[in-house]
């Protein structure tokens, strides 16, 4: 029996003296899978057109929300909340599981609707590193598990802090993303660039 195992191989050089910022900027960003109609891929591992190993990482293609479905937002403590990724599974079914840790500052009325909903649905969320880089949460496979837990404090100092917990198995650690994020009609977060853009006006013409 002949093996044709692919892989994509190259080094990982790093310059003396880059930096790397820690932590995730506080607008996270998230939907229902429920609304997804159409979702990017990740691409197969094959070698060939040059294929390299960082392309791995990157979501091809982009997000299709159903019709007058958008992209909401939530607004995290600043230097609270954190992403990691860790190797699950026995061998021959390894996965990864991405985490990240979402701190809210307080306990409004809607981040416990919020936390009523989101522990009892599969969703998906996209972060944007410090770096700018966008990066999902949740895929097409595996359901997202969502825990929430909340603190008041006590003493008089004390910060009052509500916590989403997000779990999910994927291939692949916190994959890139690209592509366009709609948050309303016609208004999109272009993930490749970080800026808010709009779609072309129609030809009045037409």
């Amino acid at each position: 029996m002949e093996c044709d195992v692919k892989t994509v191989f190259d080094s990982i050089e790093v310059c003396p003296g880059k930096t790397f910022m820690p932590g995730i900027r506080r607008r996270i960003y998230f939907a229902p899978k429920a609304d997804i109609v159409k979702w990017p891929k990740l691409p197969k591992i094959t070698g060939a057109n040059g294929q390299k190993m960082a392309d791995l990482a990157k979501l091809d293609g982009d997000f299709t929300l159903g019709e007058e479905k958008y992209w909401k937002c939530m607004d995290l403590k600043d230097e609270a909340s954190n992403v990691t990724f860790d190797t699950v599974g026995d061998e021959g079914s390894k996965l990864v599981q991405n985490t990240a840790t979402a701190i809210l500052a307080g306990q409004s009325d809607e981040v416990k609707g919020f936390a009523r909903q989101a522990i009892k649905t599969d969703m998906v969320f996209v972060y944007q590193q410090r770096d700018g880089k966008f990066c999902v949460l949740g895929n097409e496979m595996f359901s997202t598990k969502i825990k929430a837990a909340g603190d008041t404090g006590a003493e008089a100092t004390a910060a009052t802090t509500s916590t989403y917990t997000i779990e999910v198995n994927d291939e692949c650690p916190i994959p890139t993303y690209t592509g366009k994020l709609y948050i309303a009609a016609g208004k999109y977060i272009d993930c490749a660039t970080g800026n808010e853009e709009k779609d072309p006006d129609p030809d009045p013409g037409e």
